[in-house]
């Protein structure tokens, strides 16, 4: 936009007055996939270099709602060692305090709360006003910077929509030689002997965590999973094209395709609390990147009428009505067996309560109200129609049977405003964990929240969010594009849609108490219309590791490609999750990456071409081999 300041902007980077990255733009950790974090890290760093200068070593992530479980080994295998954040922290605070190191998997960053928040030092108009600020600061946390061995205070001079402030080195003469600016790549703990936590930072005593943004829009959640889903075969068929004859891999449609999807992925913009304009924009995108991935799928895949298998186990699926099985990274022309449908036996039902919150907050407005149910007809080719009704809202769903699990796909029409509509799913031994998909995870959460040892900003609430699988007793929930379950002793709840017309209600809120934004209207958040959602029930859940719990997400979530026929290029065994196949960041060569969610160590077996481990950031030899510790992201260099 200003081409003139290029040089400018260069000399300050180089000179260290400014700082950038890691990140492309700053995510939602939560409600974007393992891969997308991963690309966003690579992806910031591409851009810094293009400047001159190498990304911050700071893993900066102020204003995210929540951080998965998984980030200190993506950030550790960038080679950033600081995690700066402001919110997360729930009870966590009285274990391990507010510097702590944060691991994950073997791999640790030093974690730094904002304290209390990213504009802890922001909006000075005067040094008696700072000395104030840090005085209060002192007051507050003190006791917590000195179990954790630390005299020096981070304080950030800026916030959302701010300008500079060109007093601040006045400032800074003034309150004296102690204060000084600095960046932020600049902090490190004054101490090793920290306490360390392992596990997801979703709490929200210091800060809002802000988590109802899981069922905000949901139209943008389903948009993104096709479009990640999409983007992530596109590549897996060009890198193995690359793997069979040589072929150049499409380096630069992919970053292309990559960066189209990432710049819907601020936690502002894939959470759906923005303004109706931005979410617009956000759908434009994603149209754009549909029509990038045509070019590159079509050139990837050829046009041989073989049907091809994007993923490396051996899976079944329908085409049309025939039943089709192909093993692992496999094209052929399969043939096609008829498939008999089983009856489907299903028991759910359709909850809609109203909702007097806003796009960051659910807040119950009145009782639950069940949909009536208006008829259920058995279908000759064994699909079963439950039609259900609403004031304001007509539901119909398609059911079947198919490979072990029963296959949904609800059509809503919704006329009525200010209401969230789930599905409830009975389980009658829901035990005492719940298990969700995460990040390069399953992450296991009690089916019984822990009450709060003392007062939270926010209250802690009971619905929480998964990548698309989640397990509770014999019953699993695979989904396309739903990241909102509730679990129960009664059973599993799935957020369908969750209707809002602004983005922040004034403070006052029972389920918030402070606000969190503007009360500025946005009608699109209603979500009024036509809406189709996807999912999916196994009933043998309780047999499932984790790892395979997420491969049959996977399983139901991608559908066989049409292209040339061809062998697979090489073939995956372990009890692990396949993550990406793709084009090495530098040179000619095939990157592969898995991952172990399981509780103990996993061995891998990769067979058909040389596999060599190398470092997440694909910059330079990673020690571990073919066996994977549990929690462990894997990354190899083929060829």
């Amino acid at each position: 936009m200003r081409p003139d300041n290029v040089d400018r902007l260069r000399a300050l980077l180089a000179a260290g007055r400014l700082e950038a990255g890691p990140w492309y733009v700053l995510p939602d950790e939560i409600l974007v996939g393992s891969e997308a974090l991963v690309r966003n890290l690579l992806l910031g760093r591409r851009v810094c270099r293009r400047f001159g200068v190498e990304p911050t070593v700071a893993g900066y992530e102020p204003d995210s709602f929540g951080h998965p479980a998984q980030l200190p080994q993506i950030l550790a295998g960038f080679g950033l060692p600081t995690f700066l954040f402001s919110r997360g922290l729930g009870d966590q605070l009285d274990d391990v305090g507010v510097v702590f190191r944060w691991r994950a998997a073997g791999a640790e960053v030093i974690a730094c709360q904002f304290l209390p928040h990213y504009d802890n030092f922001a909006r000075l108009t005067t040094a008696e006003e700072a000395a104030e600020r840090v005085a209060h600061i002192v007051e507050r946390f003190g006791p917590l910077l000195e179990r954790a061995g630390q005299s020096t205070i981070l304080l950030a001079n800026g916030s959302d929509h701010l300008p500079i402030q060109p007093h601040l080195p006045e400032i800074c003469r003034e309150l004296g030689p102690s204060f000084r600016i600095g960046r932020y790549s600049d902090f490190r703990p004054e101490t090793d002997d920290l306490p360390v936590y392992e596990g997801e930072l979703v709490g929200s005593r210091l800060q809002n965590i802000l988590r109802g943004v899981n069922s905000a829009r949901m139209y943008l959640k389903q948009a993104n999973e096709r479009a990640e889903r999409r983007l992530l075969g596109t590549e897996t068929v060009a890198a193995l094209r690359t793997l069979r004859d040589g072929s150049r891999f499409p380096h630069e449609d992919i970053r292309l395709a990559w960066r189209d999807l990432l710049r819907n992925h601020p936690h502002d913009s894939i959470c759906g609390c923005s303004c109706d304009e931005v979410h617009r924009d956000m759908l434009v995108r994603y149209e754009q990147l549909d029509r990038t991935l045509e070019i590159v799928e079509r050139e990837a895949l050829g046009v041989g009428g073989a049907l091809v298998n994007p993923l490396p186990y051996r899976r079944a699926r329908l085409v049309g009505d025939k039943l089709v099985e192909l093993d692992g990274f496999e094209g052929r022309r399969a043939p096609r067996l008829p498939a008999d449908l089983p009856p489907v036996e299903l028991e759910i039902a359709f909850e809609d309560e109203p909702d007097i919150g806003d796009l960051y907050t659910f807040c119950p407005g009145g009782p639950v109200q069940r949909a009536k149910l208006v008829s259920s007809l058995a279908q000759p080719d064994g699909t079963l129609v439950l039609e259900h009704e609403l004031p304001g809202i007509r539901i119909s769903t398609v059911a079947w049977a198919f490979a072990g699990r029963i296959e949904l796909r609800t059509t809503v029409q919704n006329d009525a405003s200010d209401h969230r509509l789930r599905v409830h799913f009975p389980v009658s031994d829901a035990g005492e964990w719940v298990r969700a998909e995460s990040q390069f995870a399953v992450v296991r959460r009690p089916v019984e929240p822990i009450p709060p040892r003392a007062e939270w900003v926010e209250p802690p609430i009971a619905a929480a969010h998964t990548l698309g699988a989640v397990a509770l007793g014999p019953l699993a929930l695979l989904t396309k594009g739903l990241p909102e379950y509730e679990a129960a002793r009664d059973g599993l709840r799935l957020t369908l849609l969750r209707c809002v017309g602004t983005i922040s209600r004034p403070k006052g809120l029972p389920t918030r108490p402070v606000d969190a934004g503007p009360d500025i209207a946005t009608p699109d958040g209603q979500c009024r219309g036509r809406h189709v959602f996807e999912y999916a029930v196994r009933l043998d859940a309780d047999s499932l590791s984790d790892a395979a719990l997420v491969r049959a997400g996977q399983d139901y979530r991608t559908d066989f490609l049409t292209g040339d026929p061809f062998a697979p290029p090489f073939t995956l065994e372990g009890d692990v999750v396949f993550s990406c196949l793709k084009g090495a960041e530098e040179g000619d060569v095939a990157i592969l990456r898995v991952f172990n969610p399981n509780a103990g160590p996993e061995a891998v077996r990769i067979d058909g071409v040389p596999a060599v481990r190398v470092r997440l950031d694909e910059e330079g030899a990673a020690p571990g081999g073919l066996e994977l510790a549990a929690g462990e992201i894997a990354t190899f260099r083929l060829g």
